[in-house]
């Protein structure tokens, strides 16, 4: 069922609910759903009566934190915070560095201001010429002590600007807040003491690195792929957005011409994969969805491939894929990953769809480890692109075909010429398939991945430690409420595995790094990158070209009007209810309980900005988003890190979701890497053609002459409903010379170049 309503609209897109409105109610269902509110209702009173009182305490920061959004004069809303003292603490001492960033933290003299010292202290900010931005404030702690006072712990982020300097500011850290005992007239709990003195800040003076030059919208939620390929190999990358049917051509200069990517009139695009399909040396666009054509004969649901021409068009009408046997009916997005998995020649592709939690009353069950989902497929080209054969059982992708999987990639993570399997799913987190070379998977997840446990939401492939060995970054989702609950000690004694899995579930991206052993390792860097909020799709980069991968995340689910959070609701409720199975009774309770986000009012880890973190020369990784000009506040969702105009400095391509009251649409924006470039870099750009083996699965490794290796990989379905080009940038730093590139394709052919030249990109064409 399609949603029609702005109510349907908006339910859909705060809980992904794809059919939850069910018939009417009989009286006796009506009964039960009382029932379960009855139950819900004793359990806030005894079970969650601290996180109930948290919640309460929390509505002073909550309030704070929409009035900033919400006016300009952000000092009067600072100004009508109630508190009665205020410990700051001055700046003492600053750390210089990379790309003119300065660290200082707030250990020098101690600051006590009351409401008339702190309007003094905002006034003079102002007149200095500070302005804040945009803000978040997450309630990260609450406790009781035993003589019944309360306190509680508020993790910050402030970005400030100074226009009369031109100097951005990154303020983070965790403030105590002590709480006056009694609420006030209006039943609100107010601060009696902030404790300020413990934060990190971070700066920059000049223009930011990244400037949007570039937006698009797609009417409506815009769910379905974004692609960017260089279709006509003109070294300058398209992208294609099938959900309208539109490829925009890159005519360089930051300039894109729209045109249709098909004679297709309507349909939808669920899941999409660019690759040469047919083994003709023209890439075709290959989707799972449907197709509605004017005056034409295709009106069906399935797999279609539009084959591909010269110079990077595609037929005009997209031909149904025959699969043997027939693949039933795809019920929902998800991602598809291409690759010769069997060494034929030919792509194959394994396709994973995505079930929604709450659908029709249903919960992923154990929500930690649900293989409860619609099916995946591994389908095997038989030779020509129109055919493929369902092979996941066969091949031993049986067990865990059923994972609510948003991301998926072949790859050789052994180094032994044969393409893997990673597959990262909501609910249950990263698996990992290995391939004994003919295109038949064992699992090996529990033995070469040291924790597994996250909601996957996407990943992407890097060497971030520069060793020569390919590693893994996985976005996933942190909760503030699941850490302050694990504080408290609250939990359902009667659930324990659904407890102890809390704080594992919510530990948020993960960072592994390769072994020599082909395992994947957590190492003391992944808990600097872990904790974005709810994150979506990911790109690793290097955006300063100084020789450390970068990488950047899409953060937000839904922000309503207000901050207020679902989130604890799903903690301390959603977890313990229901089960695979569907419930017409909890399927009413859910659609209840979110009424206030039906409503648009209330969020669901909303207004959370999207990161850039950035390895620093001290080894630590820092967010910079806010300093250099990409810590967008919508809701977003897909992320491609993409030389755009093909002058060595990585752009980034994003989508964000927009929620209005008369339609609902998907910006998707391209923010240009405008700042001058500090390093050296070297591309390289693999192509298709005739009788050549595929690049998706090829390896590239730079030698340069510093001593360092770097190593990447070209594959499909990694970020969120996204797929990069064929073309990789390496930022080299300092170093002014490259030893040789060396590409290896997944059959195991090698081609080396020795002395590239740096700064340009380099073509390379397979056997």
């Amino acid at each position: 069922m399609r949603p029609t309503s702005k109510k349907e609209r908006t339910l859909l897109r705060t809980i992904s609910v794809y059919a939850v409105f069910l018939p009417t109610l009989c009286f006796a269902e009506l009964i039960d759903v009382s029932s379960v509110k009855e139950n819900k209702k004793f359990l806030d009173e005894t079970v969650w009566k601290q996180e109930i009182d948290a919640q309460r305490h929390e509505e002073a920061f909550i309030e704070l934190w929409d009035s900033l959004r919400k006016t300009d004069n952000k000092v009067s809303v600072f100004k009508n915070f109630d508190f009665e003292t205020l410990k700051l603490r001055s700046i003492s001492g600053i750390t210089h560095l990379e790309d003119s960033i300065r660290l200082s933290a707030t250990n020098g003299e101690k600051i006590e201001l009351d409401l008339h010292g702190w309007s003094d202290w905002l006034e003079n900010m102002a007149a200095a010429g500070f302005e804040l931005i945009q803000s978040e404030w997450h309630h990260s702690r609450y406790d009781v002590d035993s003589r019944g006072d309360a306190s509680s712990v508020v993790s910050i982020m402030l970005h400030v600007l100074n226009q009369k300097t031109n100097t951005r500011y990154s303020v983070t850290g965790k403030i105590l807040v002590d709480w006056w005992a009694d609420p006030n007239e209006q039943g609100q709990y107010r601060p009696k003491s902030i404790d300020a003195t413990d934060l990190e800040i971070l700066e920059r003076t000049g223009d930011p690195r990244f400037q949007q030059a570039f937006q698009f919208e797609v009417p409506g939620r815009g769910e379905g792929p974004v692609v960017v390929y260089d279709l006509n190999r003109d070294g300058l990358p398209e992208i294609i957005v099938p959900s309208i049917n539109s490829i925009l051509w890159n005519l360089g200069e930051g300039g894109f011409g729209v045109k249709p990517l098909s004679k297709v009139k309507a349909g939808s695009s669920d899941a999409a994969v660019v690759g040469d399909f047919t083994g003709d040396g023209y890439v075709d666009f290959l989707h799972f969805g449907e197709s509605v054509t004017n005056g034409e004969s295709i009106a069906a649901k399935g797999v279609f491939l539009l084959r591909g021409k010269e110079g990077g068009a595609f037929d005009d009408l997209p031909l149904l894929v025959t699969t043997k046997p027939e693949v039933p009916e795809l019920k929902s997005f998800g991602s598809v990953a291409a690759g010769d998995v069997d060494g034929d020649g030919d792509l194959d592709v394994w396709v994973s769809q995505y079930k929604a939690a709450y659908v029709n009353g249903s919960m992923p069950t154990p929500y930690y480890d649900a293989n409860d989902g619609y099916p995946s497929y591994l389908l095997i080209n038989d030779g020509d692109g129109s055919t493929f054969t369902d092979a996941t059982e066969e091949r031993g992708l049986e067990g865990k075909r059923y994972r609510r999987t948003y991301s998926n990639s072949f790859f050789d993570y052994d180094g032994d010429s044969d393409l893997d399997l990673v597959v990262v799913s909501d609910f249950s987190g990263v698996d990992l398939y290995q391939n004994n070379g003919k295109g038949f998977f064992t699992d090996v997840a529990a033995r070469l991945i040291d924790d597994r446990s996250l909601f996957g939401m996407a990943h992407t492939f890097g060497d971030f430690n520069a060793d020569g060995l390919l590693d893994l970054y996985v976005t996933g989702m942190s909760s503030t409420t699941a850490f302050r609950l694990e504080a408290m000690d609250a939990r359902r004694q009667e659930f324990p595995e659904r407890n102890r899995m809390r704080i594992p579930m919510t530990y948020g991206n993960r960072l592994y790094f390769g072994q020599d052993t082909g395992a994947f390792r957590q190492s003391e860097k992944s808990a600097s990158v872990a904790r974005t909020g709810w994150a979506w799709g990911t790109a690793s980069l290097d955006y300063d070209n100084d020789g450390d991968l970068d990488m950047y995340v899409a953060n937000g689910h839904f922000s309503g009007e207000s901050a207020k959070d679902y989130c604890t609701t799903f903690w301390t409720d959603d977890i313990y209810r229901g089960s695979s199975k569907e419930n017409r009774v909890l399927a009413k309770y859910f659609e209840d309980n979110v009424q206030s986000m039906i409503e648009g009012k209330t969020s669901w880890n909303g207004f959370e900005h999207n990161f850039l973190y950035t390895q620093m020369r001290d080894g630590e990784y820092r967010n910079v988003s806010f300093l250099m000009g990409v810590a967008d506040e919508l809701d977003s969702r897909r992320v491609i890190a993409e030389d755009v105009n093909a002058d060595g400095k990585v752009d980034l391509l994003l989508s964000q979701l927009n929620y209005r009251e008369d339609k609902d649409s998907t910006s998707i924006t391209i923010y240009y890497n405008v700042a001058p470039a500090r390093g050296n870099w070297i591309g390289v750009q693999l192509t298709e053609a005739p009788g050549q083996e595929s690049p998706v699965g090829a390896r590239i490794l730079v030698a340069t002459n510093d001593d360092k290796r770097r190593i990447d990989t070209v594959v499909t379905g990694d970020s969120y409903q996204s797929q990069h080009s064929l073309i990789k940038h390496f930022g080299i730093g300092g170093a002014d010379t490259v030893d040789y590139i060396e590409v290896t394709w997944p059959s195991g052919y090698t081609k080396r170049i020795d002395n590239p030249v740096p700064n340009k990109y380099h073509f390379i064409a397979g056997n």
